[in-house]
């Protein structure tokens, strides 16, 4: 074999090994002490918990698919750990507790970050920003802003931020919850109530669906919204906060936002 020829050689053997340690690098002892992780990877899925009742955030289409912003961060997130994702539909009210009692991998469901459920959960990096704003009827001349809520009957989601920010402006006793946004749009446009508060974006589905209905203003709170863990689970969440990272980097948590708040 001549010289020249064996350098050759030599060069793509070089170049093999390093693919080699780039694209099949040994799974970290971490990943593989991980219980949850290894029964994601072993069951081939990844189980998301979330009230698919939410759009543009999470809904169900016409053909029964999961939809939605949410649920193109939670394909991306599966896509990364090679798994396919499992969408488990959940009533508000019981979502916390589908984590915690682990019936559920992860929560993505428009989950604002809060200091109180961060006593119970983790949270992965925040990966939206939505504010809450007032959704009235196109007839009402008398709600321009938060200072005209005094008063007034406003309808909220239970145990939502939203119900935490409407008892700041009108008597508690006038905040009237409901189980979903479905019913408190059903209770204001039978005039039952006055006004929602409701995050930005669930704002934004909700006016395009009823054109009897109006955003009021502008966001007047900041809402960040992370996707949920239980505290143990830390493994998964660095995992998870990379495919978010790499998502923000990539510009596609950008694109995936204009093409579902545009519509």
């Amino acid at each position: 074999m001549s010289k020249k020829l064996l350098i050759c050689l030599f060069i793509v053997i070089g170049a093999i090994l390093v693919a080699g340690y780039f694209f099949f690098q040994p799974t970290s002892k971490e990943e593989t002490d991980d219980p949850l992780l290894q029964k994601i990877k072993s069951e081939g899925k990844i189980i998301i918990g979330l009230e698919a009742n939410y759009p543009p955030m999470e809904s169900i289409d016409q053909n029964g698919n999961f939809t939605g912003i949410d649920i193109e961060i939670a394909k991306e997130i599966a896509s990364d750990l090679k798994v396919k994702p499992e969408f488990k539909n959940i009533s508000w009210d019981k979502l916390f507790d589908a984590l915690l009692q682990e019936e559920v991998d992860i929560l993505i469901s428009a989950i604002t970050i809060t200091p109180e459920r961060s006593e119970k959960m983790a949270f992965s990096d925040p990966y939206f920003n939505a504010g809450q704003v007032i959704v009235t009827t196109l007839n009402r001349n008398d709600i321009k802003g938060v200072n005209d809520l005094k008063g007034k009957k406003i309808g909220v989601q239970i145990d939502t931020t939203s119900e935490t920010e409407a008892k700041k402006y009108t008597d508690p006793n006038l905040v009237i919850t409901f189980q979903d946004y479905v019913l408190a749009k059903e209770s204001l446009l039978k005039g039952e109530i006055d006004a929602i508060i409701i995050d930005y974006p669930a704002a934004i589905g909700m006016v395009s669906e009823e054109k009897n209905l109006i955003i009021v203003g502008e966001p007047f709170t900041q809402e960040f919204y992370g996707i949920a863990l239980r505290k143990e689970d830390k493994t998964l969440l660095n995992k998870i906060n990379q495919t978010l990272r790499r998502l923000k980097r990539e510009g596609k948590i950008k694109e995936i936002e204009q093409k579902w708040l545009s519509e």
